[in-house]
């Protein structure tokens, strides 16, 4: 009686501790590498996106190209330390890699687009493809643009299964009017549902990486060089797929209203970067004439009203803290210095 207990026991505590372990590697898969995060697709129909990670969060702006790297001459041997070999090639990983990177930023932007169109999509014809005239309706117009984003963009971008991904083909037009019915009778609302995987609660935290051009004369009196930020971010979504979107930094804090006021031309602000002569001239002999900088950043879906599909969608962006880390390299692996935007040095 007490064996059959006890291969009980432990037959529950093996039961256990598979649970267990399933459970976690569920979540290991959800939540991604520390490299990479990964927005798993509801069904095999539709691709994973991939987006680079700084800190285990998204990185935005500057993404790392995978170059190959070799070890600084100039750094402590006992470190781990590289740079980037300038305009090095890559090998056929790091092609794989920065590809599926490239890919992820497109198909992130167009989710967040499908997010953010949703409700015009009452405006969607789902019977049959809108003929561009120019006599369509408010609603014609709105169905036509929404169907050429749907099947130029999303379709052959986010899909996987050869009926959505090939729904803009057809031999006639009656091919092509069913492929389409079938994509929209299929596919869009588990992408619509897709969707909002994103922006959740309409605010999303990661870090964005900008450079700063070190290529000008050396400041001999200050030790250091005068360089330019753009406070306007540009480059968090890519220009051309998924629609207009833009990035317009509001202040939350009292020091970031105080960056608006040292805004120059450009939306930039010009601040001194400290550095000394030993490390400046190290940097011109590796042919390193710009750094990396880093900054934790809230993006939030502005309230602004979209009044058609066609208008730009808004965010607005602070900064979760005041520290700006500075790299020397794309990778993020040479950590050079840190900067506070509280106590700035900026060029009169």
């Amino acid at each position: 009686m007490k064996i059959r207990k006890t291969v009980l026991m432990v037959r529950l505590g093996f039961s256990i501790f598979l649970m267990v372990a399933v459970v976690f590697h569920s979540f290991a898969q959800t939540a991604g590498t520390d490299e990479l995060i990964t927005y798993k697709p509801p069904s095999d129909n539709f691709v994973s996106i991939n987006l680079q990670t700084y800190r285990g969060l998204p990185r935005f702006g500057v993404v790392d190209s995978y170059k190959n790297q070799i070890p600084s001459e100039n750094v402590n041997p006992r470190s781990n330390a590289v740079r980037p070999v300038r305009g090095g090639s890559r090998n056929p990983e790091q092609l794989e890699k920065n590809k599926m990177v490239n890919t992820g930023r497109i198909n992130f932007s167009l989710l967040v687009s499908l997010k953010y169109l949703n409700p015009f999509m009452g405006d969607l014809d789902k019977d049959r493809l809108t003929i561009l005239n120019n006599s369509l309706t408010e609603k014609q117009s709105n169905s036509a643009y929404l169907q050429r984003f749907l099947l130029n963009q999303v379709a052959p971008n986010l899909c996987l299964y050869e009926a959505c991904k090939n729904v803009n083909q057809g031999k006639n037009e009656f091919e092509r009017q069913r492929n389409y019915k079938t994509f929209v009778n299929t596919f869009l609302n588990p992408l619509l549902e897709w969707s909002q995987d994103v922006f959740e609660n309409d605010e999303l935290v990661g870090y964005h990486v900008s450079t700063l051009n070190i290529g000008g004369n050396y400041d001999f009196d200050k030790k250091g060089y005068w360089v330019s930020h753009y406070l306007s971010l540009n480059d968090i979504f890519p220009f051309k797929q998924g629609g207009r979107k833009s990035v317009v930094f509001e202040p939350v804090k009292p020091y970031e209203s105080q960056l608006l006021n040292k805004l120059a031309r450009g939306k930039s602000i010009n601040l001194f970067l400290p550095m000394d002569e030993q490390t400046a001239e190290r940097f011109k002999k590796e042919g390193i004439n710009r750094l990396y900088l880093v900054k934790k950043i809230k993006l939030q879906h502005s309230d602004k009203r979209m009044d058609a599909p066609t208008d730009p969608i808004d965010f607005n962006y602070s900064h979760e803290n005041s520290d700006m880390e500075i790299y020397s390299d794309e990778a993020l692996e040479n950590h050079f210095r840190t900067l506070s935007l509280t106590n700035l040095i900026f060029k009169n």
